[in-house]
C-alpha cells in the first residue's frame, strides 16, 4: 500500500510522502511522453493526413491544457506552499483557454467535410454585393455594414471559428482581471470580499467565470459539434476521435462543482485535489 499524509491536502507542510511522490513521478514521465510525441507530430506536420488536421493548433491546445494538468498534480506536494491567486489564474485561463483551442480544433473536421463537398461542386455562385453608396465622411452605418458582411462572408470557416475563440478569450482574460483586482482574497487593495483562509479562498462567486466558460465548451459547443459531424463518414475514424474527445470532458465540470460545493467531498479532495477534475 502506498503511505499518503493522514492530513492530505491541508495547508501544512510539503507532503513528499508516497503518494506526492507517485503524483510527481507520473506526471513528469507523462510529460516527457507527451511532448516525445508533440515533437515527432510536429516532425511529420507535411504528411497529408496530419496536415489536414490543423497540427499547429492541435498541439497549442494540448500543451496549454497540459501546464495546467502538470500544475494540477503537483499542488498535493507543494501543499500549503500554492497560493489561491496562482490557481484562480490557472483555472480562469489555462484551462478555459485550453479547452476552447481544443474545441476549434475539433472544427477541422466539418472545415474539411466542407471544403471536399465544395470542391465536388462544379457550379459555386460567386458572391458579388452591392455596396451601398458610401456618403460623405467615413461613410453610413449601412455602408460599413455591408463591408462588415463581405469581410466576414470571405474569411475561411477556420478563420471565422478561430476568431471566435479568440474573441472569448479576450473576454475571459478582461473579466478575470476585473475580478482578481476587486477581491480582496486575491489582492489588497479590492473593495469587496474580505480576506480569508486559503481554503475558502478556493471558493465563491470568483470562480462562476472559469466554471461559466467551461460550461460553454463542453456542454453548449461540444453537443452543438456532436451533431453537426453526424452524418460525416471517414476513413480515419477522426469522426470516432472527436467523438470521444468532447464526450470525455463532459464530467470534469459537474464533479469539480460537487467537489467544491458539498461536504461529502472532503475526504477525497485530501488527495484528489478539485481542479484535478
Amino acid at each position: 500500500m502506498v503511505y499518503a499524509n493522514p492530513g492530505g491536502f491541508n495547508f501544512g507542510a510539503t507532503n513528499l510522502d508516497a503518494y506526492g511522490i507517485s503524483l510527481l513521478a507520473f506526471i513528469v514521465v507523462y510529460t516527457i511522453l507527451l511532448y516525445a510525441a508533440c515533437i515527432y507530430l510536429w516532425c511529420q506536420r507535411h504528411h497529408p493526413v496530419v496536415k489536414m488536421r490543423k497540427v499547429g493548433l492541435m498541439l497549442l491546445s494540448v500543451l496549454v491544457i497540459h501546464v495546467f494538468c502538470f500544475m494540477d498534480f503537483s499542488v498535493y506536494t507543494m501543499n500549503g506552499a500554492w497560493p489561491c491567486n496562482v490557481e484562480f489564474w490557472s483555472m480562469s485561463l489555462y484551462l478555459p483557454i485550453g479547452i476552447g483551442l481544443w474545441q476549434a480544433q475539433n472544427q477541422q473536421l466539418i472545415i474539411v467535410s466542407r471544403e471536399q463537398t465544395e470542391m465536388s461542386q462544379s457550379h459555386r455562385p460567386v458572391f458579388k454585393p452591392l455596396l451601398p453608396p458610401r456618403g460623405r465622411g467615413t461613410g453610413t452605418p449601412s455602408y460599413w455594414f455591408c463591408q462588415l458582411k463581405t469581410w466576414y462572408r470571405g474569411v475561411s470557416s477556420q478563420g471565422k471559428y478561430e476568431g471566435f475563440v479568440l474573441f472569448g478569450i479576450i473576454v475571459q482574460f478582461a473579466v478575470s482581471m476585473v475580478i482578481y483586482n476587486i477581491s480582496r482574497k486575491f489582492s489588497t487593495y479590492g473593495i469587496v470580499e474580505h480576506h480569508t483562509t486559503p481554503g475558502l479562498c478556493r471558493r465563491g462567486w470568483e470562480w462562476a467565470p472559469s466554471v461559466i466558460w467551461q460550461f460553454h465548451w463542453n456542454y453548449l459547443f461540444g453537443p452543438y459539434l456532436l451533431w453537426k459531424i453526424r452524418m460525416i463518414h471517414d476513413i480515419y475514424h477522426w469522426r470516432l476521435q472527436t467523438i470521444i474527445a468532447i464526450v470525455a470532458g463532459l464530467p470534469g465540470t459537474p464533479l469539480w462543482f460537487a467537489a467544491v460545493s458539498t461536504d461529502k467531498f472532503t475526504p477525497i479532495n485530501k488527495y484528489w485535489l478539485p481542479s484535478m477534475w
